[in-house]
Parts: C-alpha cells; structure tokens; sequence
C-alpha cells in the first residue's frame, strides 16, 4: 500500500536502518488508522448493544442489565454465554453542598480548613520586583517534556 506522503517504494524496501524505519512508519500510520476506525466501529456497536440490553435484558439487584444470549462463544480462548452492561456506583463529595451544610451548622472551618495555596501569577510579580532571580523562576517552573508521534507532510 503506497502513502502520498510515504517514501518511495524503493526507500522502503531497502534492507537499511531507514528502509527498517521507514517501514514501521508506513505500518504505524496503517495500525493507526485501523484503530481509530475500529475504535469507532465499536463505540457505535456497543451504543446499539446498550439500547438493546436496556430493553431486551433482565436488570439484577445491583441495577446492571444481564442478557443470556442461548449459546456458548469462545472469542480469543475466552468462552461467555451472556452479556452484561455492569453499573457501577460511586460517591463523590459535592463540595458546594457540603459548604453549605457546613455553614448552616456553624462547620465550615473543621469541614474547609484554612490551608496555603500556591499562586503561579505571584511568582512572575515577584520577578518583576526583583524579589525572585530568572534562575529562581526556572527552578520554581521546571521544563517538562512530552512526546507523541504525528504525521507530517502532505495532507
């Protein structure tokens, strides 16, 4: 398969360092794309299959929906007779509601403790006050570096 952008042929057959990457480069992009097709394939497929459990399946005590679907699959060495959309709960603090709680109970200093926060904006006028050195500010704000691949060249 030849890309617009991709090196030519001979490039990518050659048994050198650049052919080897050029090749892994043309494979990445083709894996890539086969991935993200899939990806959504299968996020469409399984907004059906939720549909479909809502309505066809049996919910259990815990609320998830449970379908049986008559007969055994083995799917990469791992055998199921059903499906199951598996609801799971958690609790997570609702701080405006506990401030208000708080506040009405005469709690809101034991429930919101009074605690620094650091301020990125007071670091850059203290520079400009001479009250912190550029060395200063570096160290305060280290470099961090990420790396992703992307593809380049022709669109």
């Amino acid at each position: 398969m030849e890309f617009s952008d991709a090196p030519p042929a001979s490039a990518i057959t050659a048994r050198t360092p650049e052919g080897d990457f050029n090749r892994k480069a043309a494979q990445w992009a083709l894996i890539r794309d086969r991935v993200e097709t899939q990806q959504t394939l299968l996020d469409s497929l399984k907004d059906d299959m939720v549909e479909d459990l809502k309505e066809f399946g049996v919910r259990d005590d815990k609320g998830s929906y449970i379908i049986d679907l008559g007969r055994s699959y083995e799917v990469a060495g791992k055998k199921f007779t059903g499906l199951k959309y598996q609801k799971r709960s958690t609790r997570i603090a609702d701080e405006d509601t506990a401030a208000r709680l708080a506040t009405e109970k005469g709690l809101y200093n034991r429930l919101f403790p009074a605690q620094p926060v650091f301020d990125a904006q007071e670091v850059y006028v203290l520079f400009q006050e001479g009250l912190l050195t550029e060395a200063e500010v570096d160290e305060i704000f280290p470099e961090e570096t990420t790396w992703s691949f992307v593809r380049v060249g022709a669109k």
